[in-house]
């Protein structure tokens, strides 16, 4: 499937693969700078670039460097540092803002991946500082690993070309695994009233112009409507309106009437980079509740709660 790509599909790729050239070039030069804590251990072809793998590497190949760069930027936008939990059957994150207003939940599960040697449970804690500083290097149709040896207490992110290891040209980047002390984050047991999946890149153009109007943003759903309201200083407003029947839905599902008001900065921070990668987005809310966002991509999927902005 990886190899299969539509002619067109490729074209895209590549031309997002420009645009995040240019975006990358201030990252870059802080890559480049950054001696003691972010290393880069392989660039050049052939050889281990000074690595030696120890008996306890594990080895996950991803299979298009897309999912792991806006995946690992949507993180990255939110959180400061959380841990990974990597075990026999995927990879897991369940995580908290330094705010405290949003969680996050990761499923990777191994069976997507190219390559996936990991056979016991794994607690990687990384800097999200210090991803970043990578993460845009990554190009869509490249090839990512993440390797973890616990023998280092370090892990490593690679980046082949699209042939991957057998490309021969790799960059690698070594990292501390950091301990991090996290409270055990119970998954929100809400029902809710409200299921929506809309497309995308509509939900992320109708809050990108909320957001010129106000840092908050309000839900109102009913059973043959769906309203998206942003209100600001001196007046200003923007209201968009689809009935339930509107292509822009792939799914409907509304008993009664919901309203609700979130911070449309943290959402846009969150599905910006996701937009890359998903499709769809489904949304569930309910009055002066934590909004759900659920976004499927390629290999996995991601839970998004944010709190309601109470007046």
């Amino acid at each position: 499937m990886v190899e299969s790509e539509e002619p067109e599909k490729e074209e895209r790729e590549e031309s997002e693969e420009e645009e995040e050239t240019t975006e990358g070039e201030e990252a870059v030069e802080e890559t480049t700078e950054e001696t003691e804590e972010v290393s880069e251990e392989g660039a050049e072809e052939g050889g281990a670039g000074g690595v030696v793998e120890t008996e306890e590497y594990y080895r996950i190949m991803f299979p298009k460097g897309k999912e792991f760069r806006y995946v690992f930027t949507a993180l990255a936008n939110l959180l400061q540092e959380s841990n990974l939990i990597i075990d026999s059957e995927g990879i897991k994150m369940k995580s908290i803002d330094p705010s405290k207003v949003s969680l996050v939940i990761l499923n990777i599960p191994g069976s997507g991946l190219e390559e996936y040697t990991v056979t016991k449970e794994l607690k990687v804690g990384i800097s999200f500082d210090l991803v970043k500083k990578i993460l845009k290097r990554v190009k869509a149709r490249e090839k990512v690993e993440l390797g973890v040896d616990t023998a280092k207490n370090r892990f490593f992110i690679t980046i082949y070309t699209k042939k991957g290891r057998e490309g021969g040209f790799y960059r690698r980047f070594g990292l501390p695994i950091i301990n991090i002390a996290e409270e055990e984050v119970p998954e929100p047991k809400l029902e809710y009233p409200v299921r929506i999946r809309m497309d995308m890149g509509v939900f992320v153009d109708v809050l990108s112009a909320a957001n010129e109007v106000s840092d908050s943003v309000r839900f109102i759903a009913k059973e043959d409507s769906f309203s998206i309201l942003a209100e600001g200083e001196g007046g200003k407003a923007i209201e968009t309106t689809y009935t339930s029947s509107d292509e822009v839905f792939y799914e409907y599902s509304v008993q009664g009437s919901h309203d609700s008001t979130y911070s449309v900065e943290l959402l846009l921070d969150f599905i910006k980079p996701m937009k890359q990668i998903s499709e769809t987005v489904t949304i569930e809310f309910d009055n002066n509740k934590p909004l759900k966002l659920t976004m499927d991509f390629a290999i996995g999927s991601i839970q998004f709660y944010l709190a309601p902005r109470v007046a």
